[in-house]
Formats: structure tokens, C-alpha cells, sequence
């Protein structure tokens, strides 16, 4: 019974001995019988680590994000309808112009200018009959050709069957030394530019009526039955190109006048055109 007394009184004091230590400011047992704190381990990053990317494009950078501009006092407030422009299919989108095609040298010749020539012995310019006959507008007459020659102005149209005298030679001769001819027949005469032109009747036997024309054929002067064999200077003017010479006293029996038309495929520019 003694033991058992010593023994509980020895088990007592065991339990006892902490609240003593803590009265006294003692943390002695509970420093020894305290385990001690786990010791820190470093952080360690469980993420698992991210593949390396292979042949793949970069990662996106963050974009600046652009200003808003003002919308200013016009703008309308916010909720307010606003209308939409929508352009028109049908217009023709602005194209810029084609550039103009470089210009290449023309081959045109300039117009040939009428030289004032001399009487005489110069090439026939444009004086040749056209080859190209085309038949009268009105058909009234027949067509153009180099041995006919119709004049209008009088009383109707009146053809002759002329003699072409456009070389110097042909010109000089003239009717020198005819003794008659049909009252229908005649002789004209061209020259390779209007200039002036003057006639006689030197080594002629019949009365003629001279009928001078300028450059389109238009009647300027008339000199009525020249006399034979007179060697008396007639004069036609000074811008004489053709000339048509026919039988004495017959214009003024076919009414022809000053102003009157010749028409015949040497004359280029004329005023009554084949």
C-alpha cells in the first residue's frame, strides 16, 4: 500500500511540473518536448513546363489600340439615327486616263499652191483630163470625157466636141490655118496655172468667139467675132486658166455670158464639177 502511495504521489508530480514551469516564466519543457518547426523548402514551380514550339509563328504582340478621333459639334448624339450613303453600282469608278498615244510623223503632203508662171513653156501642173469620168448630177448631160465640153448659163446647157490644146506647142497653134469647122466644135486650150492670157488672130480664116475662164471654170470674158488674120492683141484677163475658142456669133446665139459654168474633167476645182 506504501509503494502504491509513492508511486501516484511520484506521477503527480510529473503532471504538476509544467503549470509550476509556466507560473515561473519557464518554457523549458515545452522547448524540450515542442517538436521542432519543418524546415522551409524552397518554392518549386509545379507548372509543367510549356513545349517548345517548332516551325510555328511567333507569338502576338499586344496592338496599340488607335485614338478616336473627335467626333466634333456636328456629330450626332448617341442613339440618333444616322443615314447611310450607299454608293451607286452604275457610276464609273474614277480610272485614270489613258496616255495619249505618241504621235507619229504624217506622211500628208501640204496643198500645193498655184505658181504664178510664166506664158509659155511650163509643165502642165494639174491641167490633165481626169480619168475618172463620172456621170452628170442632174442627168441632163453625158458623162465627163477629155474631147466634150459643156457650158451652162444660157438658155440650157450646150455641149461641144473640142480639140485639147495643153502643151506650148498645141497652145501656139491654135486654129491657125482651119478654113472651116461644125458649128458645134471647138478648141480648148489649158493652162498649167491661172496668169494672164492674151489672143490674136494671125494665120486664122474663120471669125471666132474667144471665152475666157478662170481656175473653176467660170466665164470672166467674152470677145465676140474676132476677125481673121488680125494680129490685134485680145486680152482675157489676169487670171486665166482655160480659154475656149468655137465658131463667130455663136455664144450669143446660145445665150452664153460672163458668169457662165464650163464643165469638163480638166478642170479640178470647178464650179460645176464632173
Amino acid at each position: 500500500m506504501g509503494k502504491r502511495l509513492v508511486a501516484l504521489s511520484f506521477v503527480a508530480t510529473l503532471v504538476a511540473w509544467p503549470v509550476w514551469s509556466q507560473d515561473e516564466g519557464s518554457v523549458i519543457l515545452e522547448q524540450e518536448t515542442a517538436p521542432p518547426p519543418p524546415a522551409a523548402q524552397p518554392l518549386v514551380d509545379e507548372t509543367p513546363d510549356a513545349a517548345p514550339v517548332k516551325d510555328g509563328p511567333a507569338p502576338a504582340e499586344p496592338v496599340a489600340e488607335a485614338p478616336v478621333p473627335d467626333p466634333g459639334p456636328d456629330a450626332p448624339d448617341e442613339g440618333e439615327p444616322v443615314a447611310r450613303v450607299t454608293p451607286d453600282p452604275s457610276a464609273p469608278a474614277d480610272e485614270a486616263p489613258d496616255p495619249e498615244p505618241a504621235q507619229e510623223p504624217s506622211d500628208e503632203k501640204p496643198p500645193l499652191i498655184d505658181p504664178i508662171l510664166p506664158i509659155g513653156d511650163e509643165p502642165l501642173a494639174e491641167a490633165g483630163p481626169d480619168p475618172k469620168h463620172v456621170n452628170d448630177p442632174d442627168n441632163r448631160v453625158g458623162e465627163c470625157r477629155a474631147d466634150t465640153l459643156y457650158v451652162r448659163g444660157g438658155h440650157a446647157p450646150v455641149r461641144f466636141t473640142v480639140d485639147v490644146a495643153d502643151t506650148p506647142d498645141s497652145r501656139a497653134q491654135g486654129l491657125m490655118n482651119v478654113k472651116s469647122m461644125p458649128l458645134s466644135k471647138g478648141m480648148l486650150f489649158i493652162y498649167p496655172a491661172p496668169q494672164p492670157v492674151a489672143f490674136w488672130m494671125k494665120n486664122t480664116f474663120i471669125p471666132l468667139d474667144i471665152i475666157f475662164a478662170d481656175r473653176r471654170g467660170v466665164v470672166v470674158h467674152i470677145h465676140h467675132n474676132a476677125k481673121p488674120h488680125d494680129e490685134t492683141s485680145i486680152p482675157g484677163g489676169e487670171q486665166i486658166q482655160f480659154v475656149l475658142e468655137i465658131n463667130g456669133g455663136y455664144a450669143r446665139m446660145m445665150g452664153i455670158e460672163e458668169g457662165a459654168q464650163m464643165r469638163h474633167p480638166a478642170i479640178r476645182r470647178a464650179a460645176w464639177p464632173c
